[in-house]
């Protein structure tokens, strides 16, 4: 795959077709990922053998057939998610980097000797936790990478490096663990290609023995060509025969996005073909509230005052956006609110993604996509829609994308 970004659903039907084997797709992956990890430290491992011995032995006949990606570094070996995606063909190539445990900030790659580059710009860092997935995708090395989206792990990164990154309605993807208490971690993935991260999602959905409390299945008709109306699905025709209403906040905290980055969004909003409607929405700080969640999700000891605040500001916020759903289909933001920053600002407290854990918090589905560029590094929009309405953020999604060109380092 080494410049050739092709889609994953390509890939699958060359492999299907015999025109091209498993064995050479994920030989020419592991090339690109022997060639561009010592520029891009994406790798946190990477297993070529047990690729090839996978790849030798597949019968090619998985929707995913043939196609490699790589896990996120210390997932679970029996997460639903890869499982899913392997038993459909898919074929790991290795694990990618995420945040170094402890670190201050968590949009920085560290594979335990050096920290993962974004191949927009190699003093710059393709974001975070999900680093290297999100890196190895940008370059052309994979059209697919796992992560899990607790405070924007999956959409952040996809800002940062100019892909596609999708936190779907909590539960919409099972996890190991089952149902947490703090409810903040979506399983999901990060593509170049937004029907490839649909199918993917797609194949993962629906409940598992280890988390029979998920979501339904989330069926999807498999398309290898760009959707159109006589294509049939409901929600693919809504994306270009109905004018969405739309929402637009340039920020949910206290910190600004940088101007730059919301003059991008805002152009591309304009652009395409929604009505931009202004309603007021008046959200609780999410900081505490996170925190205190993110410590029962992780076995830690919290305070039963401090859940409770917890809780109600869940409630508060969840009220307050199903009050702006009511008048809107979409809430569309920036992602981040600055462009990639430097990979060595690792021990900083850096404030970039407050647009994203509010939707950790409540639970809502939210799509980051590639909307342009700023100081020559991509900008991408967040699009949020309401619970269980992973279909309007997605359709929506699909108006806004850019589709940018390889970065620099491919």
């Amino acid at each position: 795959m080494t410049g050739d970004r092709r889609s994953a659903r390509a890939i699958a039907a060359d492999v299907r077709s015999g025109a091209v084997t498993a064995v050479e797709v994920v030989e020419n992956a592991i090339a690109a990922a022997e060639r561009l990890d010592p520029v891009l430290h994406f790798l946190d491992e990477l297993d070529a053998a047990a690729a090839r011995a996978v790849a030798e032995q597949l019968e090619p006949t998985g929707l995913l057939a043939g196609v490699p990606f790589l896990i996120k570094s210390r997932t679970p070996p029996d997460a639903p998610i890869i499982g899913r995606l392997v038993a459909a063909g898919a074929i790991p190539i290795g694990w990618s980097t995420r945040a170094r445990p402890g670190a201050i900030s968590q949009t920085f790659g560290w594979n335990g000797h050096d920290y993962t580059r974004n191949p927009w710009d190699l003093s710059r860092s393709p974001g975070g936790s999900t680093a290297g997935g999100a890196a190895a995708v940008a370059a052309g090395v994979v059209p697919l990478a796992t992560g899990g989206d607790s405070g924007g792990s999956l959409r952040i990164p996809a800002s940062f490096s100019g892909v596609i990154g999708f936190k779907g309605t909590h539960g919409r993807i099972p996890r190991p663990g089952g149902r947490p208490l703090g409810g903040l971690t979506t399983a999901g993935v990060i593509g170049f290609n937004l029907d490839d991260v649909i199918l993917a999602t797609s194949i993962a959905s629906g409940p598992h023995r280890l988390d029979p409390t998920a979501l339904p299945r989330w069926p999807v008709r498999v398309l290898e060509h760009r959707p159109t109306i006589a294509d049939g699905d409901s929600w693919l025709v809504g994306a270009q025969s109905r004018r969405w209403r739309v929402a637009y906040r340039s920020t949910l905290g206290a910190c600004a996005a940088e101007p730059g980055v919301d003059r991008v969004v805002r152009e591309r909003i304009g652009a395409v073909d929604v009505e931009l409607v202004d309603v007021p929405l008046e959200l609780a700080p999410t900081e505490e509230a996170w925190r205190v969640l993110s410590d029962l999700d992780n076995g830690r000891g919290v305070e039963a005052s401090a859940a409770r605040r917890a809780r109600e500001v869940r409630d508060f916020n969840n009220t307050a956006l199903a009050d702006l759903f009511a008048e809107v289909d979409a809430l569309v933001t920036p992602t981040t609110l600055t462009v990639a920053h430097g990979y060595d600002q690792h021990e900083q407290s850096i404030v970039t993604g407050d647009p994203c854990w509010v939707f950790n918090v409540t639970g809502h589905p939210a799509v980051s996509v590639p909307v342009g560029k700023s100081q020559g590094l991509p900008v991408g929009a967040q699009v949020v829609a309401p619970h269980g309405a992973d279909e309007v953020a997605l359709a929506v999604a699909r108006l806004l994308l850019v589709d940018l060109p390889l970065p620099p380092v491919h």
